[in-house]
This record gives C-alpha cells, sequence and structure tokens, in this order.
C-alpha cells in the first residue's frame, strides 16, 4: 500500500474533521428542538422586531464571516509556502464549519430569550447546515496542491 499524496490525504482530513463539525450542528439542531419545543414564550421581554433585527444581522455577519475565512484561507497567496499551506488549508475549512455551530447557537439563544417557534428559529439552523456543507472541500479545491502554487518560483537546489 502507498502512503497517499499530500493533497489527498490532507482532503481526507479536512473533510472528515469538517463533517465531525457537521454532526456537531446536528446535535446542536436536536439539542434546541427538544429544549425549545414545549415553550411558549421567551425567556425575556426584549422587543420582539429589535432582536429580531439584531439577531439576524448576526447571522449574516457569521454567514459572511464563514466565507470570507473559507475563500481567504484558499487563496494562492496563502498556500504558496508548501510546509503550512496543509495546515492553513485544513484550518480555513475547519474554522469556516465552526461558524456553523455558531449560528445554530444564536439560533438557540434568540429562540430561547425571545421566540421559540420553529418558523423563527429555522434560518439559524438552515445556516448552521449550509454553512458546514460549504466548508466541506471538493478534490478541485486541491488542484495543484502538491506541486509548487503558480506564480511561485521553484525553490534552487544545489
Amino acid at each position: 500500500m502507498t502512503p497517499a499524496a499530500p493533497a489527498t490525504a490532507c482532503l481526507e482530513r479536512t473533510r472528515s474533521a469538517v463533517l465531525n463539525l457537521l454532526v456537531g450542528v446536528g446535535l446542536g439542531i436536536a439539542v434546541g428542538g427538544f429544549v425549545l419545543g414545549p415553550r411558549e414564550r421567551g425567556a425575556t421581554d426584549w422587543p420582539r422586531d429589535s432582536a429580531r433585527r439584531w439577531f439576524l444581522g448576526a447571522l449574516m455577519g457569521t454567514v459572511a464571516l464563514s466565507f470570507v475565512t473559507r475563500r481567504v484561507g484558499s487563496l494562492p497567496s496563502v498556500l504558496r509556502d508548501p510546509d503550512s499551506r496543509a495546515q492553513r488549508f485544513f484550518w480555513s475549512h475547519l474554522a469556516a464549519a465552526a461558524l456553523g455551530l455558531l449560528a445554530v447557537l444564536l439560533g438557540f439563544v434568540y429562540g430561547y430569550a425571545v421566540e421559540p417557534r420553529l418558523e423563527a428559529i429555522a434560518p439559524y439552523w438552515v445556516a448552521g447546515l449550509a454553512l458546514g456543507f460549504l466548508a466541506l472541500p471538493r478534490a478541485g479545491d486541491l488542484d495543484g496542491f502538491d506541486e509548487p502554487m503558480p506564480h511561485t518560483p521553484a525553490k534552487p537546489t544545489a
């Protein structure tokens, strides 16, 4: 059995870690549904409309931050150094997926504090799942991963 190429090993490791976070997102949704299901009203008397705006704004910020984290961490300029390439790729995708957990947590806090209805919490759950699935790396993300990145001069050999 031959060892996997660095790109394949990095892809498998990253996919595994992101899938583990997706399981966490699913568990967060299940726990949130279990805790919030029987509740009639929120635990606070925060004004519903302004709280909804603030929480949805935080959700949009989380989605944007996840997108930027994943994109910036996969730029050729960031992945130029072969010694840190796999680590940077891995952590950018894992951080983007972890922000999906944050989206689910935001939904739980909003539901518990303000409005424990499925229609109010569903956008947070959908965003959490979507961020996790979008953070899953595709094989094409690592094209040329084993060789020097484009616009990188090859290291001179002595």
